[in-house]
């Protein structure tokens, strides 16, 4: 019997045990083992209830635009618990000029495609709109060699639109410095829409224009641009385990090294012991995988040892309805770097979400760290939501003290996709031995959808050559 072993129980690790689990049960000699570090798995998801509150400690949804996510949970038995956005709350803001601004209607990934929405918009300037404007008559890039977001947007658009938009809206999904994040590896659908369409405008209102046909042509879609669980999202990391019953999940269980090559891998585990394999999917982060591979592919770890991490924080704040002074008429905004404020961004949870919050209740989740503020992620946690009550107090007017606060820490947790890092990542694909696989945020995407995207084809490539070897007799 062929035996995989997966290291790291993130929700990459988990799609692959899943996958993993389908083949064995349609019949596969397929042996399993998932090691997990830590205490618990779902690495950053892990969804917390109390007294009626569901509280996230990290992602709180994903984008069903990919469907990997929406995939993974209807096999699972979840798909009557998928919950969209409230409908009647859509409006974002942006924090700028000392007061809350919405967020021109639209607006497509900060692309302007109606006139008058954008023309009277106070959140830009007349000689920002005007610059912006100008992303009609701009030539298209010449070469195909890669560039930073913020390289890309002061190109096309002007500084205006990175500093008010594209930085709070676009940088604050991976947490980075716009200034050496890559447009190629983060969104390359700029890059695409360049290319074919020359304008972004004209790409982005042709794209539109051609949803529009397509969506007419199919049935009605029930799902919004962010979903999430009506459990929050550690259903779906319970479910996996609950659906696996070949897969051994171990926690608490540190990998200290790895040694052997193609199709004889040996895991040596802190305070002794030894797991075998025949292929190995590595699903943890990349400096940790740096670590176990350096005397395995020593020019693969050093490149793992290249690519940054940085370190972010979630604060969950509280309050009873009953005399809590805003109005909450939207998802939430984003602050610029610019406005000098201490969140990133605030997410009105019971807003955005149905039954996050009791009856009479309301919940607020605020943003704080990342590449432009590594220093605020870093604080106690006191120091952090202080910082965070001043900022909502200034912001929303919010003087009431909340019925609880949360502070989670996410050290080291979000990987930065810098200049040329499809490049890199090819180049460490290439140096794996064979029956060697690598899954997570580190490498093509770092979104929930990616990341299950990741671990499941990892797994899939593992079954071939596995399966492939044995029915070659060999």
């Amino acid at each position: 019997m062929k035996k995989i072993v997966i290291i790291g129980g993130g929700i990459a690790g988990l799609a692959a045990a899943y996958r993993i689990q389908k083949e064995i049960s349609e019949g596969a000699s397929l042996e399993c083992v998932l090691l997990e570090g830590g205490d618990r798995f779902g690495g950053k998801i892990a969804t917390e209830r109390s007294d009626g509150f569901l509280i996230e400690r990290g992602p709180d949804s994903f984008i069903s635009q990919k469907p990997a996510a929406i995939q993974l949970c209807q096999q699972l038995g979840l798909g009557d618990h998928l919950v969209s956005t409230n409908l009647g709350t859509p409006k974002t803001y942006v924090y700028t000029g000392g007061k809350l601004v919405t967020m021109p209607d639209g607006l497509s990934l900060m692309i302007p495609t109606k006139f008058l929405p954008f023309a009277f918009t106070p959140l830009f300037s007349l000689s920002g709109k005007i610059r912006m404007a100008f992303d009609l008559l701009i030539p298209r890039k010449v070469d195909e060699s890669d560039e930073s977001l913020a390289s890309f947007v002061r190109r096309r658009m002007g500084e205006e639109a990175l500093r008010k938009m594209a930085e709070p809206m676009l940088a604050g999904i991976y947490a980075s410095d716009p200034e050496t994040m890559s447009i190629g590896s983060t969104f390359p659908i700029f890059v695409e829409t360049e290319r074919k369409y020359r304008s972004l405008i004209l790409g982005m209102l042709a794209r539109k224009k051609a949803m529009l046909l397509n969506a007419s042509k199919r049935p009605k879609s029930n799902f919004s641009l962010f979903m999430t669980l009506k459990g929050g999202l550690g259903e779906m990391v319970d479910a996996v385990i609950k659906k696996s019953p070949d897969i051994k999940f171990q926690s608490g269980t540190r990998v200290e090294s790895i040694a052997g090559k193609e199709g004889d891998w040996s895991i040596c585990l802190e305070g002794g012991g030894e797991q075998k394999a025949d292929a190995l999917i590595m699903a943890t982060p990349g400096h940790i995988s740096a670590r176990l591979l350096e005397s395995v592919t020593p020019k693969a770890a050093e490149l793992l040892k290249q690519i940054k991490y940085v370190s972010t924080a979630t604060v969950t704040m509280a309050y009873k309805k009953e005399g809590f002074s805003h109005a909450l008429d939207g998802f939430g905004f984003v602050v610029p770097k610019c406005e000098g404020r201490s969140i990133l961004a605030c997410t009105w949870t019971s807003s955005k979400f149905p039954h996050r919050a009791p009856d009479g209740h309301v919940m607020l989740r605020c943003y704080l760290g990342g590449a432009l503020q590594a220093d605020i992620a870093e604080k106690d946690e006191e120091t952090m939501a202080n910082l965070v009550k001043q900022d909502l107090k200034e912001i929303m007017g919010i003087t009431e003290e909340p019925i609880f606060c949360k502070v989670f820490h996410n050290r080291k947790s979000n990987v930065q996709y810098q200049v040329n890092h499809s490049q890199r990542i090819d180049t460490i694909m290439q140096e794996l031995q064979e029956g060697l696989f690598l899954a997570g945020s580190t490498y093509r995407g770092v979104g929930i959808p990616d990341c299950i995207q990741s671990g499941t084809q990892s797994a899939e490539s593992a079954i071939e050559l596995l399966l492939g070897k044995s029915k070659a007799g060999i």
